[in-house]
């Protein structure tokens, strides 16, 4: 597993799906390489992959993928396309355009989010700024797996705009952070519906989630008014380069839990959430399903984690069969189910096409300030090669 020095200096493994989102990227912006500093010793570039290296970036793109395929591929199999065709046919014009029109409504909610975690985290974007970087990351994103390819890539292109590359690696932190907290937040609120119609272990599982959740993030925040020196482990781990990489960003994110902008990007979470539980619902109901808001909070949170994990492309298939579980738990029809899930990712897709446009007059912005002489840039947005291959600025 490759490495780069992390956003407090130290070096630590590169994840997985780094290489996807920086392949992706490679491919659409290849002025990427070139903005390192000539000699820099930055490694090798997303073009300059050095012996074996293309086959170890590429497998897990291709494990996803695999696992995309064959999920959707064993939901169509066992479908009813006819009754699909048919109730989609059948559906609510209004109620449908009303649908698309609140899963429009998570694309302001996540770009503010991502500006008020910019803003804890010690840098500034305009609204539109945000906007702008949100709708592109999403139009890239939807080939890359989960949610985490196309936060890799905001966080890139806000790099590339000139904010220092440690607060933008610990903004993309907190940003994951306050999604899975707003979305375990409506999950418990429906906690109490989910546990009157599915099996008290599918509803043990949920809450036991939650804590360890919560008890994770109490730990994390006790733990960070520990001096480093007095840690219980070995002088080893304590003092290596891991442990101190791992120590300050945990003091990073203490001092960050008592910023408000922080807490605001948890109610920008919960906006985004509640508009994909909603525009679910609308959909439901505009293909004939009688889903109500309580079965909405029940099941849709659990969809939309399972969209979320790196483990496939854009999260089709996991989305899918989570949502014909949950559906299935509500008595619902699967065909049904799968019909609102497809209406569910086709309008994240057709939402993020715009993307495209906004992709390209970033591109352009970026490559126009990476081609500044690095003596005119400021140092106090870090150097041109300052990301993704040294997160030390």
């Amino acid at each position: 597993m490759s490495r780069y020095n992390g956003p407090f200096g130290a070096a630590v493994p590169r994840h997985p799906d780094f290489h996807a989102g920086m392949m992706a990227q490679a491919l659409l912006d290849t002025p990427f390489v070139q903005s390192a500093k000539p000699g820099s010793d930055s490694g090798p570039g997303p073009d300059k992959a050095g012996p074996g290296k293309p086959s170890g970036r590429r497998w897990p793109l291709l494990v996803k993928l695999a696992v995309t395929v064959v999920v959707l591929g064993a939901l169509a199999a066992g479908a009813d396309w006819a009754g699909i065709a048919a109730r989609l046919s059948a559906a609510d014009p209004w109620l449908f355009a009303a649908g698309f029109a609140v899963k429009a409504l998570t694309l302001p909610f996540a770009s503010q989010r991502w500006r008020a975690v910019g803003r804890a985290a010690g840098f500034s974007l305009t609204r539109w700024t945000a906007f702008r970087l949100q709708m592109a990351s999403g139009f890239v994103g939807q080939i890359l797996p989960g949610s985490v390819g196309a936060d890799l890539l905001r966080g890139w292109f806000t790099w590339r705009l000139g904010h220092p590359a440690g607060p933008v690696m610990l903004a993309l932190l907190v940003d994951r952070l306050m999604a899975l907290l707003g979305v375990v937040l409506i999950g418990l609120v429906g906690l109490p519906h989910l546990a009157a119609v599915a099996p008290p272990a599918v509803a043990g599982t949920v809450l036991a989630g939650a804590l360890v959740l919560a008890v994770a993030m109490g730990l994390l925040l006790l733990a960070g008014r520990i001096p480093r020196d007095r840690l219980p482990i070995p002088k080893r781990l304590r003092d290596g380069a891991l442990g101190r990489t791992v120590w300050g960003a945990v003091a990073q994110l203490r001092a960050m839990a008592g910023n408000p902008a922080a807490w605001a990007a948890l109610g920008h979470s919960i906006g985004v959430h509640l508009a994909t539980i909603t525009a679910t619902i609308l959909f439901a109901r505009s293909v004939g399903l009688p889903l109500g808001w309580l079965d909405g909070l029940a099941i849709v949170p659990a969809a939309i984690v399972a969209a979320a994990l790196p483990v496939s492309l854009g999260g089709w298939g996991v989305r899918e069969g989570a949502m014909v579980a949950g559906f299935a738990l509500l008595g619902f029809d699967a065909d049904a189910a799968l019909l609102v899930s497809l209406l569910i990712g086709l309008s994240i897709a057709v939402l993020s096409l715009p993307g495209g446009l906004f992709w390209l007059l970033l591109r352009n912005e970026t490559a126009a300030r990476t081609a500044v002489p690095t003596s005119a840039v400021p140092t106090s947005h870090g150097g041109p090669d300052a990301f993704p291959t040294d997160f030390s600025r």
